[in-house]
């Protein structure tokens, strides 16, 4: 055999060496198991659509988190009447959903505290029965709530008061814009499952109140 024909032979050994080495990693690489899911144990694909069981609120919780800001809203409900009046549908709206539970509020001496102290240590009384998320949305509609006291106290101090439209109108409507947009985004965010947790300081005070389980 000459050294020409020597050399192709190694040559096309070579070639078939690296072809064999090409073929057994691309099958080494098919056999190697891929990890679809996330740290929870969840595909990390799988879409997620709103009320399914897959947030950090589940089920019945969803709801029942959602019930203590009816205190906010009953207590802020006056500082909308300027809005109301310059978009009457959402007076409508108020009047046939929020109205009812207001005037009951107010027909009833004490109701007010009863309501607001049921929130406010319920959930902490019954720490066995209820879910933490549950306990905690209680405890950040509580501190909601209290944001208002401030305000109220001004528009109680100056009623009867000759105030300039001007001055009163925007001061009410940003009252009432402010924890509006605290308790829809709060509700929402139980009904899609998620905690609303991302309130700058109070939901750390919600979270304080809370405790640790």
């Amino acid at each position: 055999m000459t050294k020409v024909a020597k050399k192709a032979d190694m040559i096309r050994w070579s070639k078939e060496d690296n072809t064999n080495d090409d073929d057994s990693k691309g099958n080494n690489e098919q056999q190697q198991p891929i990890n679809n899911l996330d740290i929870f144990g969840q595909p990390k694909d799988k879409e997620r659509r709103k009320f399914e069981d897959e947030g950090d609120i589940r089920g019945p919780d969803r709801i029942k988190s959602c019930v203590p800001y009816m205190l906010p809203l009953i207590d802020g409900d006056s500082f909308g009447r300027f809005i109301y009046e310059r978009i009457p549908p959402l007076a409508s709206l108020d009047y046939v959903l929020l109205r009812p539970f207001v005037d009951a509020f107010h027909a009833v001496p004490f109701l007010s505290i009863l309501l607001f102290m049921t929130f406010a240590l319920g959930p902490q009384l019954l720490r066995d029965s209820l879910s933490r998320e549950v306990r905690f949305n209680a405890q950040q509609a509580i501190f909601i709530d209290l944001l208002l006291i401030f305000p109220t106290l001004i528009g109680d101090a100056i009623e009867g008061e000759t105030v300039s439209r001007q001055l009163l109108e925007p001061s009410t409507n940003f009252v009432w814009i402010m924890y509006m947009s605290l308790v829809i985004y709060s509700v929402t965010s139980c009904l899609r499952g998620k905690k609303p947790d991302e309130i700058p300081f109070i939901s750390s005070f919600a979270e304080m109140s809370t405790g640790p389980f």
